[in-house]
């Protein structure tokens, strides 16, 4: 009809919500609405105030319940600089160790940032990781193994959750580790910052 509706602040605030949306809706294991951050905006000009749903699916589309949630305090980066991503996968074995360490090799091997030690105050010794792991067998990873593939920098938080995919691989190879035809994939996000 061409009418504009709601004051120029509620405008605003539905804009900058729908952005948000946008720009940090993620979907959990049970298939819920999540929203994941660290702290600070990814420009790290502001702190996070993202809302989320729950991820019940008991809650109605009518009444989302949405709420504000605080960053847990140890992923608190005053800088967030950037948010690598990975994949990886254990095609037989069925290891989720083998798999989570892959995912996080691959969102580090391919990245050369030789300025930080210049852009972190305190250089390598300070640079902060937060290192969140969706895997779908979160309580077989070795945790330690895992953190053995930062080579510098400070784990501020380690997260294995509840994720990734598991599928078929085709075939059982008993003479390669298999049990069942498991195809284990595990997805890592790892934010660097300080």
């Amino acid at each position: 009809d061409g009418i504009r509706r709601g004051t120029p602040d509620e405008r605003e605030r539905e804009k900058r919500e729908r952005e948000m949306e946008r720009l940090s809706v993620g979907f959990g294991a049970e298939g819920g609405r999540v929203r994941h951050h660290f702290g600070m905006m990814a420009s790290g000009s502001r702190p996070c105030r993202c809302r989320s749903t729950p991820r019940s699916s008991s809650s109605s589309s009518s009444s989302p319940g949405e709420r504000f949630y605080p960053p847990p305090p140890s992923e608190k980066m005053t800088q967030v600089l950037f948010v690598e991503c990975g994949f990886g996968a254990d095609q037989h074995g069925q290891s989720a160790t083998k798999a989570c360490v892959r995912a996080c090799r691959d969102a580090i091997e391919f990245n050369s940032i030789p300025s930080i030690a210049k852009i972190v105050p305190g250089g390598y010794e300070n640079m902060k990781l937060v290192i969140k792991i969706g895997t779908p067998k979160p309580k077989e990873v070795d945790e330690e193994e895992v953190k053995k593939v930062f080579p510098y920098g400070k784990i501020a938080s380690l997260v294995v959750q509840e994720g990734g995919l598991n599928c078929s691989s085709g075939v059982v190879i008993e003479e390669m580790g298999d049990e069942t035809d498991e195809f284990l994939i595990a997805v890592a996000a790892v934010t660097v910052g300080y």
